[in-house]
């Protein structure tokens, strides 16, 4: 093993033979522990790493568990298929069994994009306002599947006044029933349909449990209960080794059980818990406050500890956020001026967005370079959904979404009538592509959108059998797709067309690594989460969220808004006990990103109304 291990490390590391947790605290070496724990299985015990399952829960931390095993191992990155995270584990399940449930290859999976589009298309239907409806509507049918037992978390939710529970089924079900129609699933069914094909299908959960000598699970403390059930269907003989914090459990809201984490010796009969106590990254000080914080919960009991002296730790109070804003941002400068401390290396994080706008400002007038984390999806960009629209519509043309994007960017002329035309004569055809064709050749449209028709057709067809990359470029060249974002962006001289070239250079680049349409397509839609929005690069300020922050770290962090009824939220007020416990978390976890220093502020007015000081505040020993 050449990685140095702490005894602790060492101790989770070396034991076999039972269900293993390890409960870590922050900046313990979870992710070093895991590593090592695959290279002993490898190198050790002799374990195929190709019969290794490793989940992660993003994509990033997959491809540096995999740069790491590489250096600790000396086997190459494709040696460890399965270091993944759990939508693209089971994705690849569900590619070699899903003809077992109605599908065939290759399935499409709708982006967030086409989610969005098609639950759209299903609320028009049922005479329901989109723009009312569409975030919780889509929030439900989420946490339903989610859920693991879909029609029954429907029947219990709490829904969107206005809506009856027997329209909200109808819509579930239509929106179910268009995705299969379409081959498509969404990124939620991906868990869904993989717990199915192992439950339902003797030989497909005997194939996986004889392939997977050992599964190895990160951030365990974030699974919700149909990906725990995804885990006892394939874990077989006790080959399952856990790693993960519930102090740091802070998706709930998205359907995480943190009482999985709690449970475990409950749940996996002889079980062994390990714990990681030290932490390595954070001052002392810090550390000692945000401990005493979070033993106020329910938790695996662990005394988190730090050896790194000199940590500073502040709390301010101020009259309102301007005061709060014009403070931090002073302190930022001394940071940065007389500390060295890079701005990069700075943080502001809040409860939620609408707090972030005081310090916008306040750093725009001092010309302080920031990053406001979480801000539009890059591949939420117009250009970018746009050259992506062209790529699912060759491989899967049987997607409206797609076409209805697709058929008219740049302009053709084919108007709504022509369009719905098209769409109308798929019902005789087997898809939208054969639809055009049909379309084109026997009169059904205009004539002169029958030649317009011909040559798209031909220059799609042309398409199909280049790789990703050259067919991205033939579409921005030959398909006049360069000329028409000139066009929609002010010219070639603009800034935001030097920006949107920008993004679509970075495009390339990813498509660039990809053989297939199918290997590019599944891959840019599992990685929707992970990519850095690109305004983050060079020595700026990250402003983000505490969710948007966890598995970060800055030298020196401001937590603002610690006020009752902002940190914790006023929602979380009213949720009990699990709600105030899962603020408390999330506070941990605020606390937790600064490595040097820390700075808790306050106001008596935010908002328009009075504020008091956080309970969490005194419930870390710090005078509120």
């Amino acid at each position: 093993m050449s990685e140095i291990l702490s005894q602790a490390q060492q101790r989770a590391v070396a034991h076999l033979g039972s269900p293993t947790l390890v409960a870590a605290g922050a900046g313990s070496g979870k992710t070093r522990t895991l590593t090592a724990k695959i290279a002993h299985l490898v190198g050790e015990h002799g374990h195929d790493p190709g019969r290794i399952l490793a989940i992660t829960f993003t994509n990033k931390a997959a491809n540096e568990m995999k740069s790491r095993l590489e250096k600790v191992t000396g086997r190459p990155r494709s040696d460890f298929p399965w270091v993944r995270t759990f939508h693209s584990a089971c994705l690849r399940i569900l590619h070699s069994g899903c003809h077992l449930l109605g599908y065939q290859i290759p399935v499409q999976i709708y982006s967030v994009y086409h989610q969005r589009e098609h639950l759209k298309k299903m609320l028009r239907e049922f005479d329901l306002d989109a723009d009312k409806y569409l975030r919780p509507v889509g929030f439900l049918i989420s946490r339903a599947k989610n859920s693991g037992a879909p029609r029954e978390h429907l029947a219990e939710a709490p829904r969107p006044r206005g809506l009856k529970l027997d329209i909200l089924q109808s819509i579930y079900y239509h929106y179910n029933r268009t995705l299969k129609e379409a081959n498509a699933v969404d990124f939620d069914d991906l868990l869904l349909l993989t717990r199915d094909l192992l439950r339902d299908h003797d030989n497909m959960r005997r194939e996986y449990r004889e392939l997977f000598q050992y599964i190895l699970v990160d951030e365990y403390q974030d699974e919700n209960d149909l990906q725990e059930e995804i885990l006892r269907l394939l874990v077989s003989n006790g080959n399952l080794f856990a790693v993960g914090d519930d102090y740091q459990a802070i998706y709930g809201f998205r359907g995480a059980n943190v009482k999985n984490f709690l449970e475990f010796e409950k749940n996996y009969r002889g079980a062994t818990v390990f714990k990681l106590e030290e932490n390595y990254r954070c001052a002392s000080e810090i550390v000692d406050v945000a401990e005493r914080l979070i033993q106020h919960n329910r938790t695996v009991p662990k005394t988190c500890f730090s050896n790194i002296k000199g940590g500073r730790l502040e709390v301010e109070e101020f009259y309102n956020d301007d005061e709060e804003a014009a403070f931090i941002v002073k302190s930022i400068r001394h940071l940065h001026q007389r500390l060295k401390i890079p701005y990069g290396k700075i943080a502001i994080l809040y409860r939620t967005n609408f707090l972030s706008l005081p310090f916008e400002r306040a750093l725009q007038s001092r010309n302080i370079p920031y990053f406001l984390k979480g801000d539009r999806g890059f591949f939420e960009r117009r250009e970018i959904l746009d050259i992506n629209c062209y790529l699912n519509f060759l491989l899967h043309p049987r997607d409206p979404v797609s076409f209805n994007r697709m058929v008219n960017t740049p302009k053709r002329g084919l108007g709504p009538k022509t369009v719905a035309k098209i769409v109308d004569l798929q019902k005789r055809e087997s898809n939208l592509m054969d639809a055009c064709r049909e379309a084109a050749t026997t009169g059904a449209v205009p004539p002169k959108a029958r030649g317009t028709l011909e040559k798209l057709v031909d220059f799609l067809e042309s398409l199909r059998e280049e790789k990703p990359v050259a067919a991205m470029e033939r579409i921005l060249k030959e398909g006049g797709y360069e000329e028409y974002m000139k066009q929609y962006s002010g010219g070639e001289h603009t800034q935001e067309y030097v920006n949107r070239k920008e993004n679509l250079e970075f495009l390339l680049s990813l498509a660039a690594q990809k053989e297939t349409l199918e290997q590019y397509l599944d891959e840019v839609t599992l990685n929707v989460d992970d990519q850095e929005d690109k305004n983050a690069k060079g020595d700026r300020v990250t402003l983000s969220t505490v969710h948007g922050a966890k598995g970060l770290e800055w030298t020196a962090v401001f937590v603002v808004g610690v006020e009752e009824e902002v940190f914790p939220h006023w929602r979380a007020l009213g949720d009990g006990v699990e709600g105030i416990q899962e603020e408390r978390r999330l506070m941990y976890v605020a606390m937790t990103r600064a490595e040097r220093h820390l700075y808790l502020t306050y106001t008596e007015w935010r908002g328009g109304k009075m504020k008091v000081s956080s309970r969490f505040l005194d419930e870390a020993g710090l005078e509120g």
